[in-house]
């Protein structure tokens, strides 16, 4: 059984933002449930709690594989948080997208979170779901179009069932967190496409840690979004709501982008 701070769910766990709110759940008492689509860094990072942990394999695109961790958590007590951390990145033109980036973008951003939400619902009586979205949701992101979209859909649909929760009196809070391009993996792994300028465009990267507290932070706040940084959050709803001069000043801004970004 667990402690008094309940069962937390994590998926995308293995390693980056996912393990580090991993350890900052088992750090405040959770009995985390570490997945991934990789159970060996799923058990990995499992082990390296100091608190219970479970590890286990997840594939974010099987709704019935999402069920299955849904009761295995129930079965160790109330799940409290869940975490739907797990992503990809894809940095390509519209037209040079291939058909598999673009449906693995959409499977595991949009319908991966979508499917750990009504999972979750499912077995929590109260407690926060927590959607690591991104930055990009809030508007347009030429080069990363796709990407985009599918933040953009995920943070919709937050939203919308954070208000059905609240009208059914379910008390059960959803939360997104859209930070801006962060040190991962997945970020070093696109670095040198020059479709990616647009994520250097900031004056600096994320680190892991800046996000893994921000996520901290929000679960703790009575807030149902958070930008990492804010300001970026609002120059970027602009480009939304001023679509004809974006078109001209988005690749300008891309330019610095260019300029800044790793070439390996």
């Amino acid at each position: 059984m667990t402690g008094h701070a309940g069962v937390a769910v994590v998926t995308g766990a293995g390693r980056g933002i996912g393990a580090g709110i991993a350890r900052a759940l088992s750090a405040r008492g959770h009995h985390v449930v570490v997945t991934d689509v990789d159970g060996d860094t799923a058990r990995a990072t499992a082990d390296s709690l100091d608190g219970p942990a479970t590890a286990m394999p997840l594939d974010v695109r099987d709704p019935a594989a999402h069920r299955a961790v849904a009761r295995a958590a129930a079965d160790l007590g109330d799940v409290t948080v869940w975490v739907n951390n797990a992503g990809v990145l894809s940095t390509a033109s519209v037209w040079e997208s291939t058909d598999a980036e673009v449906t693995s973008t959409i499977e595991i951003n949009t319908l991966g979170l979508v499917h750990g939400c009504r999972a979750a619902v499912d077995v929590m009586r109260r407690g926060d779901i927590l959607n690591v979205v991104s930055l990009s949701g809030l508007g347009p992101t030429p080069g990363l179009a796709i990407y985009g979209a599918s933040k953009a859909a995920a943070l919709s649909y937050s939203q919308a069932l954070h208000i059905e929760l609240g009208a059914a009196r379910r008390p059960i809070r959803v939360r997104a967190l859209c930070p801006d391009a962060v040190s991962t993996d997945l970020l070093h792994a696109v670095a040198d496409r020059p479709s990616s300028a647009l994520l250097f465009t900031g004056p600096r990267v994320l680190g892991v840690d800046e996000v893994v507290a921000g996520a901290m932070d929000l679960l703790s706040s009575r807030r149902q979004l958070k930008v990492l940084p804010a300001w970026r959050g609002w120059l970027t709803r602009t480009q939304s709501v001023l679509p004809a001069a974006s078109r001209t000043l988005t690749p300008i801004v891309a330019r610095i982008g260019e300029r800044r970004r790793p070439v390996r």
